[in-house]
């Protein structure tokens, strides 16, 4: 016998993308994002950890290490170097998939590395304002990075 198939109440937001203006959505994660990069070049370490979602069930993997909850990440943050001040990013993408769900995705280079960095952010939007749910950070060479 099959077990009942729970429901999952529906948000009052709707998930059609028909229905939303998916373009004001993404500008709200865009200034989001904005910011928190703001606080990352800043070593705000306080307003970094405020960006991301306090949960057990946030991840954040990053270039050397695994943060699985909101405790990890804050570990992390309390021990991370701050970025080269002169960090940049480049094609950045903000992809927002329904009023209440996006992505952020970019590359970003500094003067102290040849390295070229991954970022990759999903954030949802809680009542008190857009979070990161899970996030992924990587370096890659450029001669050994195939585009296609």
């Amino acid at each position: 016998m099959n077990a009942p198939v729970e429901t999952v109440a529906s948000s009052d937001r709707s998930t059609h993308a028909g229905d939303v203006d998916l373009a004001k959505v993404a500008a709200e994660v865009r200034a989001v994002f904005d910011a928190y990069e703001a606080a990352l070049v800043g070593h705000d370490n306080a307003a970094l950890c405020n960006f991301f979602w306090d949960s057990p069930h946030t991840i954040r993997y990053g270039v050397a290490e695994h943060s699985h909850g909101i405790d990890s990440i804050r570990a992390f943050r309390a021990d991370a170097a701050p970025v080269h001040p002169q960090r940049r990013l480049r094609d950045t993408t903000i992809t927002a998939y329904n009023a209440d769900t996006a992505s952020a995705c970019t590359q970003f280079m500094a003067p102290d590395t040849t390295l070229i960095g991954r970022q990759s952010q999903t954030w949802v939007r809680f009542p008190e304002g857009w979070k990161i749910v899970s996030a992924h950070v990587s370096n890659v060479n450029p001669d050994r990075l195939t585009v296609y």
